[in-house]
């Protein structure tokens, strides 16, 4: 079936296939281009798609060849074998079935031919080898920033929003995982087989010259093909990393406070505490705001912190300053043996 890829109806319908495919639930990609999409023929649709460096994992999927499938593996190695020594050999029999003249000058037409296509297949590899050396660089900054985000929401209070956060960030990992699994298998890609010119030793000819250099350029053809596609689905984890721990940044940092906010505490007796700062001494905005949301005239606020708490005697001095509590707090100074030095509690009771 053909489709007319300038109708503004397929473009839509490639965008949300597109959309769909980043997904890794209900996630819909192609084979052939393993696993991306470019062009809405041969889809593969899946319930479930887990990337794993050079393959994919597929369960319950349904493509139009093999129809529904339980659990399906794709590996790059399926869709690019590169050509053995015995298909190597038959492409050389063939080229040498080529006619030539006494002189050689079509073998030397088709060398100059050949070393031309050489060079586009060696300049393109350079190519690729400058992204990959950028790619390292980057990943190497970017794993400290993976670090910042783990500390970051380990400091998060268990909630719906937090634990979909750690959801994104651990689908974040297995792209970077992905990144630098895949990155190692680029710099093992440069074992492809080469012409020894073993021939040309024995028969110096243009001819013999010829055919092994054709040897040479399908092989590095071959290894601009694999490099390639290695490559693209660099750039594809990485991006799609760097977008989740983007979204992570901006959650887990920017807006920690009104994003993570947590519900006042139900007054279901005359005590309510509130830990205004923790045991590593970190203030809590978020505890004030819910001390001077539960507090009512006829509330008595007590704060309790160790004798040598300087942050605590100050933090207290300015809530009462703050929520208007003069004349309806008391203080509880401990020894520093039988209270955390960083903590303050302020202790709400409604008076009689």
């Amino acid at each position: 079936m053909e489709h007319n890829s300038n109708s503004i109806w397929y473009k839509l319908g490639l965008f949300f296939c597109w959309i769909l495919n980043i997904s890794p639930v209900l996630h819909i990609s192609r084979d052939e281009e393993f696993d991306s999409i470019s062009q809405l023929t041969d889809l593969r649709i899946s319930i479930l798609s887990l990337p794993w460096a050079d393959k994919h994992l597929y369960f319950i999927s349904r493509t139009k060849e093999k129809g529904f499938e339980i659990f399906s593996v794709l590996k790059i190695s399926n869709l690019q074998s590169p050509r053995s020594r015995k298909e190597l050999q038959e492409c050389k029999s063939k080229f040498s079935e080529l006619t030539d003249d006494a002189s050689g000058i079509k073998s030397q037409l088709r060398i100059d031919f050949l070393k031309h296509k050489s060079m586009d297949c060696q300049n393109s590899i350079n190519t690729l080898n400058n992204k990959v050396n950028s790619y390292i660089a980057i990943a190497l900054v970017y794993a400290g920033l993976c670090t910042f985000l783990f500390k970051s929401l380990l400091k998060l209070p268990v909630s719906t929003i937090s634990l979909v956060l750690w959801g994104v960030f651990s689908l974040s990992v297995i792209f970077l995982i992905n990144v630098l699994v895949l990155l190692r298998r680029y710099l093992q890609v440069k074992g492809a087989e080469k012409s020894m010119f073993s021939s040309f030793k024995e028969f110096p000819d243009w001819k013999t010259l010829a055919e092994g250099i054709y040897i040479d350029w399908l092989t590095s053809q071959e290894e601009q093909i694999a490099a390639a596609t290695l490559v693209k689905n660099i750039e594809k984890y990485f991006i799609r990393s760097v977008a989740l721990s983007s979204v992570l940044l901006i959650a887990a940092t920017l807006q920690p406070h009104s994003w993570f906010l947590t519900k006042p505490l139900d007054r279901n007796g005359s005590d309510t505490k509130f830990v205004l700062v923790d045991h590593e001494g970190n203030f809590s905005s978020q505890e004030l705001l819910n001390l001077s949301k539960s507090l009512s005239p006829n509330d008595k606020v007590t704060f309790i912190y160790s004798s040598s708490n300087n942050l605590g005697k100050a933090t207290t001095a300015f809530t009462i300053k703050a929520l208007e509590l003069v004349g309806k707090n008391s203080t509880i100074e401990l020894d520093d043996t039988l209270f955390n030095t960083k903590l303050l509690i302020a202790s709400m009771e409604e008076q009689q």
